[in-house]
């Protein structure tokens, strides 16, 4: 994903937010998915790395750090852009997946934002490109 002429240093890791065309790469991706927020994306990254989870909303909130809340909706959104399928709860659990996307460019899109993530100037760049969630006091 280097411009023509950008050297990298072996050994090192690439900086993706020095190159303007990866930021546009990123943005589409996310675009494809469906991905505005960074909670729906911390969700959606949570699941892709255990590819199945059998957990309650409260468990995955406690787990990546959001209130119940956020995280509900999260799942919700999720499975409307039907990047995520979640079964019956049984006893307040429930099973999540992350759905084989029939678009072969949704999947790369997926798999390379959550290689990026895995690194910090990766995650930095997810950052800027996504909005966070304010919660309304009660």
């Amino acid at each position: 994903m280097t411009a023509p002429g950008v050297a990298v240093p072996p050994g090192n890791k690439f900086v993706a937010e020095t190159v303007p065309h990866v930021q546009l790469s990123v943005h589409s991706c996310l675009e494809a998915l469906g991905i505005s927020l960074l909670s729906d994306w911390d969700v959606l990254c949570f699941l892709y790395r255990r590819q199945v989870s059998l957990l309650g909303t409260r468990q995955i909130a406690r787990l990546i750090g959001y209130e119940n809340a956020v995280v509900r909706s999260a799942l919700d959104r999720l499975r409307r852009e039907k990047l995520v399928k979640r079964s019956r709860a049984v006893q307040g659990v429930r099973l999540y997946r992350i759905l084989a996307s029939t678009d072969a460019g949704c999947r790369r899109c997926l798999k390379e934002l959550v290689i990026l993530s895995e690194g910090r100037a990766g995650r930095l760049l997810l950052t800027r490109q996504l909005k966070t969630v304010r919660l309304e006091p009660s």
